[in-house]
């Protein structure tokens, strides 16, 4: 597998006043799900809990390295490319359903009982469905920067640079276009990114990502309205977390899917976009972590 570069991750942690060498590099892992499909995650060795990262549409499981150095190793974090992104095989179709099924096959390998379920964006929609299902197993419940009322044209600019099919010269020819459409951007942020997310080809760099057809934004808009009507099935403490300077959900439609849920939180992590986990990674992981002592609590 092709990793990004541990010396950018290990500037980029110290910027944030993390210490990339305090926990060593994640073990890279495949398995088969139950459709006989190949799936990848990364498998950072912590415990005893356990996270379980699902990233958003287009990102890979490596969008979680700086939370997974936030968060330090007293927590293994297992971060899933989900099914046609990163190193996971590439399918027919994508339901959220078939996806959520996908996490239900890890938990079930990874032998955990104690679960907690991180998902950004479509991870989050996906580990909406995935939490109905695994039950007791399943210990808390983390939404970032999704919910079932998404303001889905405050990523339009988003969409439009990323989804096009092209291939570039080189990553850093990708993150210079990148940088045209937002000045104000982390460079090496976005470096570290896209060396995740492209692979090199014979006329250049392309998406991993599985861009043979356009995404079906109407089937995901769909499944996360939806999301209301699994919260009965969920019993575990639930923390909506939006970035502060994301229009995808406001304070208010935040706490109001929150408020779905039996034991439902929302908080707004300042300084962060629609990548939380990204920009704002120790402070994710401190939400995340004071969830998990919540859940301690419950459980005790």
């Amino acid at each position: 597998m092709s990793m990004p570069s541990r010396n950018l991750l290990c500037r980029l942690a110290a910027r944030r006043g993390l210490e990339a060498a305090a926990r060593p590099a994640p073990a890279s892992v495949h398995f088969m799900a139950a459709d006989g499909l190949q799936l990848h995650y990364l498998d950072w060795i912590g415990g005893p809990e356990t996270l379980v990262l699902l990233h958003g549409g287009l990102l890979s499981a490596h969008t979680f390295d700086l939370l997974a150095l936030a968060v330090g190793p007293a927590y293994r974090c297992v971060a899933l490319d989900l099914r046609g992104h990163g190193e996971s095989g590439w399918a027919d179709e994508y339901p959220v359903d078939r996806s959520a099924d996908d996490v239900c096959d890890l938990v079930g390998r990874l032998g955990a009982s104690d679960v907690h379920l991180v998902g950004m964006s479509l991870g989050g929609c996906v580990a909406g469905y995935a939490a109905a299902q695994l039950d007791r197993r399943l210990a808390s419940l983390t939404f970032v920067d999704v919910g079932a009322r998404v303001d889905f044209e405050a990523i339009a600019g988003m969409r439009a640079f990323l989804e096009p099919v092209r291939s570039v010269p080189s990553v850093e020819d990708l993150v210079a276009q990148a940088l045209r459409v937002s000045s104000n951007a982390d460079a090496d942020l976005l470096l570290y990114r896209y060396q995740s997310m492209l692979r090199g080809g014979p006329d250049g760099f392309v998406w991993r990502a599985d861009r043979r057809r356009p995404t079906d934004f109407a089937h995901i808009l769909d499944r996360m309205a939806a999301l209301p009507a699994l919260a009965p099935a969920i019993q575990c403490p639930v923390l909506v977390a939006r970035g502060g300077r994301s229009r995808v959900l406001t304070d208010a439609t935040a706490a109001a899917f929150a408020g779905a849920f039996r034991s439902g939180r929302s908080t707004t992590i300042q300084d962060a976009s629609h990548n939380v986990q990204e920009d704002a990674p120790v402070a994710l992981a401190a939400a995340i972590i004071d969830l998990i002592a919540t859940a301690r609590s419950v459980a005790a």
